[in-house]
């Protein structure tokens, strides 16, 4: 799939809810992290996290959102992104110095302890942070 034409890969009414969601403003925050890669919070019922990847030829790498769409590959917060990127030619724009990018920033500043406290007092502040790590270290979850 590629950025010039993914609405022709896309099931249309994905497409169309999308490109309503990119008209409509529904995309709150995005920032391009690293060379090809955005990351977006889209309003829709509730705040979703949509990353997209791409490469050099604009083809699509990889696409996900954290919302519980699962009647397909793709979903309309993963299309509107998709249209944002391709309407306003982010990948054309250096790497911005966005909330993520600082934070990313400042995260390598910090020693191995500090990184530790950090993510342990986020795990006990937010389930979803704790559910994250969880997985991503390979825990079996509750």
């Amino acid at each position: 799939m590629n950025l010039k034409n993914f609405q022709q890969t896309v099931e249309p009414q994905i497409t169309n809810r999308g490109f309503h969601y990119y008209e409509d403003g529904a995309i709150e925050d995005i920032e391009q992290v690293e060379k090809g890669i955005f990351v977006a919070t889209v309003q829709g019922s509730e705040e979703y996290s949509v990353t997209l990847k791409i490469d050099k030829q604009l083809n699509i790498l990889s696409h996900s959102c954290d919302c519980p769409y699962d009647w397909g590959t793709v979903c309309k917060h993963e299309v509107a992104v998709m249209f944002y990127v391709k309407k306003e030619q982010l990948y054309n724009q250096p790497i911005g110095n966005g909330p993520l990018s600082k934070i990313k920033q400042d995260l390598q500043k910090l020693d191995k302890k500090e990184l530790l406290e950090i993510l342990v007092d986020l795990s006990q502040k937010s389930k979803l942070v704790k559910e994250y790590l969880s997985w991503e270290l390979g825990h079996e979850t509750e």
